[in-house]
């Protein structure tokens, strides 16, 4: 599994995201998350990059070293630009002010997504 990278990156506009994430062909995701939605473990079958608008989330993921596997956690807001590798298992909880953010896809196309009822005993595809 890779880890997730969280950068931070100045305020961005709809329109500045989308001129900078859109890709050719395909489409991106507006989001709106109200306060405390929780999008339960996950991974998806594409890399995604998630660029928050406005608010916060608490964004969780399984990081896995050999066989060890931790959860590892951290809030991010307006302005955080977040790469999830494929098949990273991660869940998120929005702030109490809820979360705007982008949801972009590799190629620009829907993710096939799949649930964990334990994310510490899940197997994914690498």
């Amino acid at each position: 599994m890779s880890t997730p990278l969280i950068l931070e990156e100045s305020s961005l506009g709809v329109a500045d995201v989308a001129a900078r994430y859109l890709p050719e062909q395909g489409g991106i995701e507006l989001q709106r998350d109200q306060p405390a939605k929780v999008h339960a473990w996950h991974s998806h079958a594409v890399h995604e990059t998630l660029v928050v608008l406005d608010g916060s989330m608490v964004l969780e993921y399984v990081a896995a070293e050999g066989n060890e596997r931790t959860i590892t956690s951290g809030e991010v807001g307006s302005g955080a630009r977040i790469e999830l590798p494929a098949h990273t298992i991660h869940q998120s909880t929005a702030g109490e002010d809820g979360c705007i953010y982008f949801i972009i896809p590799e190629g620009g196309k829907a993710a096939v997504t799949t649930t964990y009822s334990d994310p510490m005993k899940a197997t994914v595809e690498a």
